[in-house]
């Protein structure tokens, strides 16, 4: 009877030690696929893993980074040729006539400078437009995130690792990456990049800019 008793101890000792958890399928599945990109897959070190749930209402969800990824590209777009735009018109101003004068050269370079102007307000003017087109592509999505089912759709999974430069330098880097419901594939990859580029748009800057057309979108709601 000892013997039996041991024997079954020692089978579920056994049985529970070949479980994987959460972070060991997570790591064997994105490990593979983050080495395939680096420039020297063998400095590849794990530093370290976050796990988090993901939930159909909420903003923590590859539908919705991919929408704000859209979103911060066209924004950064917008900001940059407007920039041009004004840096243009402010160069016009130099070369505008004076006293009802104006050189040659002058009348040379403020139509140049014009015309600079209005092809970075153009550019502006259609990544604005693309923007609010999104937004309106993506009405239900947004207000899903309040009114949706509270549905489990995944896992987020933050990777960060050691790896060497070209250089050869070790430096940190990371990853998003969204996995299914059983961690058996990878649905989404965002990169530091991609991360760094919605952080650096300014979303809330976005909203007052175009406070007047996302209200005629989604009005009080």
């Amino acid at each position: 009877m000892r013997k039996y008793f041991f024997l079954s101890a020692c089978i579920i000792l056994l049985a529970s030690c070949s479980v994987k958890t959460n972070e060991e399928k997570a790591r064997e599945l994105i490990e593979p696929e983050v080495k395939a990109n680096l420039i020297k897959p063998e400095s590849y070190e794990f530093a370290q893993i976050q796990l988090d749930s993901c939930f159909s209402d909420s903003q923590h969800n590859p539908e919705a980074i991919m929408f704000a990824l859209k979103v911060a590209k066209l924004f950064n777009e917008y900001k940059d040729y407007s920039e041009d735009a004004e840096r243009a018109e402010s160069s016009m101003t130099i070369y505008a006539p004076s006293y009802g004068y104006q050189s040659a050269h002058s009348a040379q370079q403020h139509k140049k400078y014009k015309v600079e102007m209005e092809k970075a307000q153009r550019k502006a003017a259609a990544a604005k437009d693309q923007i609010i087109q999104l937004y309106k592509d993506n009405k239900q999505l947004i207000l899903g995130f309040e009114n949706g089912k509270h549905d489990f759709t995944g896992w987020a999974v933050t990777l960060g690792y050691r790896a060497e430069t070209a250089g050869g330098l070790k430096t940190m880097g990371g990853a998003l990456f969204y996995l299914n419901k059983d961690m058996t594939e990878i649905t989404h990859r965002f990169t530091e990049e991609d991360m760094k580029d919605i952080q650096s748009a300014g979303i809330d800057d976005l909203k007052y800019e175009f406070e007047d057309e996302l209200k005629e979108i989604f009005g009080d709601e």
